[in-house]
């Protein structure tokens, strides 16, 4: 930001605190003392960047320093609040910065395998008392444990390559089939994978997500390899009852012609078209060809007006 476009409060606080034995002084009465142990203050270094935005200027300033902690690159961050109303919202405000100082430091040092310590103060100056809480989880009002418990906590991963398939089907009643097909989409060859679905198929269709069965077979189509055509017909032929037989293969063999002439729009057109034909819905025929919501809206239009 330009330097006349600073408030008085900002030049101000950075002129002061620019004289390394006032910046040491402040930060050592006021950091925790294992903080304190960690830091070089020898290597304190004023930066030139801002991150509070426009609108909040001439109430906040800010003030960034450089530092090692531990040997490592490190940021010391002091927001000046001196707006006359306190602002309940300061710890969140605050975790924003701390977020942006973060992708700062990353974008500058792309090759950089770790994340920067940053030590967050706040030197508040205001016309009345600051009497709310500095925590942010009390943000959270009634919920403030689920947060803790949650946010900013390790995030829980689900690896669907450590997980058996034998657990997935069983541990899922609606989701196992998809689980299955992420799983296993990038397979030499996805003929076993349809086989030991047949059964989630007729399931999920038995429950009225017919919908579900559709995108999922239209996604291996798309993104997977079904290397024997004949194998795969069979396949479907013999694990599907008579009511169902008929829009399953038809939607099967409708993929198995779009993989033979993969990358022209014509097919595709001519996909969301059979797929209209066999009773889906524009978002379901969007879902299934790639094409956009308003290709799909156009294509259906099209076809309407020459019937």
């Amino acid at each position: 930001m330009p330097k006349n476009h600073l408030s008085p409060h900002d030049r101000y606080i950075r002129s002061i605190l620019s004289n390394a034995p006032v910046a040491v002084e402040f930060f050592e009465k006021h950091l925790p003392k294992d903080v304190i142990k960690a830091i070089d203050f020898s290597t304190l270094m004023p930066q030139k960047d801002s991150f509070v935005n426009d609108k909040l200027r001439l109430k906040v300033a800010d003030l960034l320093f450089s530092v090692n902690v531990n040997g490592d690159p490190g940021y010391i961050y002091l927001l000046l609040e001196h707006a006359s109303t306190p602002d309940r919202f300061l710890p969140y405000r605050m975790l924003q910065y701390t977020l942006s100082i973060i992708d700062h430091h990353l974008k500058k040092h792309p090759k950089e395998k770790k994340l920067p310590l940053v030590v967050p103060l706040i030197l508040y100056t205001g016309d009345k008392p600051y009497t709310y809480s500095t925590d942010l989880f009390d943000l959270f009002g009634k919920e403030k444990d689920l947060a803790k418990s949650t946010f900013l906590s390790p995030y829980q991963l689900i690896d669907l390559n450590k997980i058996s398939d034998e657990t997935l089907r069983e541990a899922y009643y609606w989701f196992g089939a998809a689980a299955l097909t992420a799983k296993h989409i990038r397979d030499f060859d996805l003929v076993s994978l349809v086989k030991s679905m047949i059964d989630l198929f007729l399931r999920l269709k038995d429950e009225g997500l017919d919908n579900y069965v559709h995108v999922t077979l239209s996604y291996i189509f798309d993104a997977g390899e079904v290397k024997d055509e004949e194998a795969f017909r069979d396949i479907l032929q013999s694990g599907l009852s008579s009511d169902d037989k008929e829009k399953i293969m038809t939607l099967a063999e409708i993929f198995l012609q779009k993989g033979k002439v993969e990358g022209k729009l014509e097919a595709l057109h001519e996909t969301a078209l059979n797929l209209f034909k066999l009773g889906m819905n524009k978002e379901q025929v969007a879902q299934a060809t790639t094409l956009s919501l308003q290709e799909v809206q156009d294509i259906w239009k099209q076809a309407t007006t020459k019937h």
